[in-house]
């Protein structure tokens, strides 16, 4: 939630153990090369923690986490921790309502007041669309300083969106349409539209909309999920003496903002989860292509980097390459975007308040640079599944599949992993040394697995050659 924590908290190193995991299938150079991008960005950031995730379009993953979460005790920080993520809930926000527009059950271009009882300084004829966009000129409750005030007074208090609306509400900025002004105010009502139109608590319809479908289930919203059992620390400069301190029991209990700000910013979740809820959303998985369309039509913001926004997702590029995503900052800070042109989704996760999400989007661009330096040192490397003339039958498949390759040289190493459509591993062969000629490499026992989507990897001499979309 943009530039949140600054008025509630005051603003919103050295090295530490590093603590790490890798997703399935990553190649070990790119691997590396993600590695030493992430560390190095770290210590440039001078951030108690980083988190960071990539969502490949193999369905592969990468994810890494250095620095710490706590001193006392001391608990490195590892890619199974929860970051709050901030406004990057705001997407999941508009998926939902964009969904709820694909479906039929409400027009982007409904007026507020034909949809929600009246609110003291909300205009009726302001538009889902404007909502959507932070066009409605509406005031931002969030920095008014009496929430403020409210909402830490009472830490352990539930809220409900409509009075965070109602009770600190001001006059507004502008007129709906006539000019740009993110707004946090926007969220609220859009939280308060989904439950109007559906009848459910917003919480539970992005649970069983999205979560469940796409497995993300370290995407939480305390207190209506248990809080997390591994969150990543809060960590503060609470007195202005240049000097950050661990904020987590303050944090951990603020149930006033948790409930108030909801579908505004306050999810947990890992940087893995965060990263597959963007690829999946923006590469079109959720909704229709013409819906996505418009979410994509993006309007000039105030935003760093000419950054632009459309329905809920922001737009800017990096190296040259256009990405949607979005940002958040509530003490922690986080950044996610989806680049189509790659089809991956990266996001980056912060617990030092010293920071904001602007901050991290050079660890954004390091990472990429990463990925396409290593995707342009193996396609000059690797000749390519064509070489090999490398085939997969059945497709679709029930029991087992074979891939047929030829290989033009003897004591060739030949490997297939067998991914699901989240990126993990359901299935491989042992490595083979063999010699040249035409070989059929079977992967059997497959009936278990459920219908759907798969990605065969082909790895060649211990680099991966390619990957065969195939269907069960």
């Amino acid at each position: 939630m943009h530039h949140f924590f600054r008025p509630l908290l005051g603003v919103c190193c050295v090295l530490f153990l590093l603590e790490k995991t890798s997703a399935q299938t990553v190649p070990p150079a790119l691997e590396t090369s993600l590695n030493r991008a992430l560390r190095s960005m770290r210590l440039s950031l001078g951030t108690r923690s980083l988190s960071a995730a990539i969502h490949f379009k193999d369905g592969s993953k990468w994810a890494l986490a250095e620095g710490i979460s706590s001193n006392t005790p001391y608990d490195p920080a590892t890619p199974a921790h929860h970051y709050c993520i901030g406004s990057v809930t705001k997407s999941i926000t508009a998926a939902c309502v964009l969904q709820l527009a694909d479906e039929g059950k409400l027009d982007l271009d409904a007026r507020v007041g034909d949809l929600l009882p009246a609110f003291p300084h909300v205009n009726p004829n302001i538009t889902v669309r404007q909502l959507l966009r932070h066009q409605s000129g509406l005031y931002d409750v969030i920095t008014n300083p009496a929430y403020d005030q409210a909402s830490k007074s009472r830490l352990d208090s539930i809220w409900s969106l409509s009075n965070l609306v109602r009770d600190y509400i001001k006059a507004p900025l502008f007129a709906p349409g006539t000019n740009w002004s993110y707004s946090n105010t926007n969220y609220a009502l859009l939280g308060l539209i989904v439950e109007a139109v559906t009848g459910k608590p917003y919480y539970e319809e992005y649970e069983r909309r999205f979560f469940t479908p796409l497995n993300t289930a370290t995407i939480v919203l305390p207190p209506y999920d248990p809080y997390p059992a591994k969150v990543a620390h809060l960590w503060t400069d609470t007195n202005g003496d240049g000097v950050t301190e661990d904020l987590h029991s303050f944090f951990s209990r603020w149930r006033s903002f948790q409930t108030s700000a909801g579908p505004i910013g306050a999810y947990y979740a890992t940087a893995g989860d965060v990263a597959t809820w963007m690829r999946a959303f923006l590469r079109g998985d959720l909704h229709t292509e013409a819906i996505l369309n418009e979410a994509k039509t993006t309007v000039a913001t105030t935003m760093p980097a000419s950054g632009r926004y459309g329905l809920g997702i922001m737009e800017r590029k990096f190296l040259g390459l256009t990405a949607y995503g979005h940002g958040g900052d509530i003490g922690y800070s986080a950044i996610s975007y989806y680049f189509p042109a790659k089809d991956i989704g990266i996001s980056v996760l912060n617990n030092d308040a010293t920071k904001i999400s602007w901050d991290l989007a050079p660890v954004i661009q390091a990472l990429l640079k990463a990925y396409l330096d290593y995707e342009t040192l193996t396609a000059a490397q690797s000749p390519g599944l064509e070489t090999f003339g490398a085939k997969i039958a059945p497709n679709p498949f029930s029991e087992q599949l074979a891939l047929s390759l030829s290989l033009p040289d003897a004591n060739t190493d030949a490997q297939v992993v067998l991914l699901d459509a989240l990126g993990s591993t359901v299935a491989r062969t042992e490595t083979l040394r063999l010699p040249a000629g035409t070989h059929q490499i079977p992967l059997s026992d497959l009936g278990h697995l459920p219908r759907g989507l798969y990605w065969a990897q082909v790895w060649i001499d211990g680099v991966r050659q390619g990957t065969i979309k195939v269907v069960k």
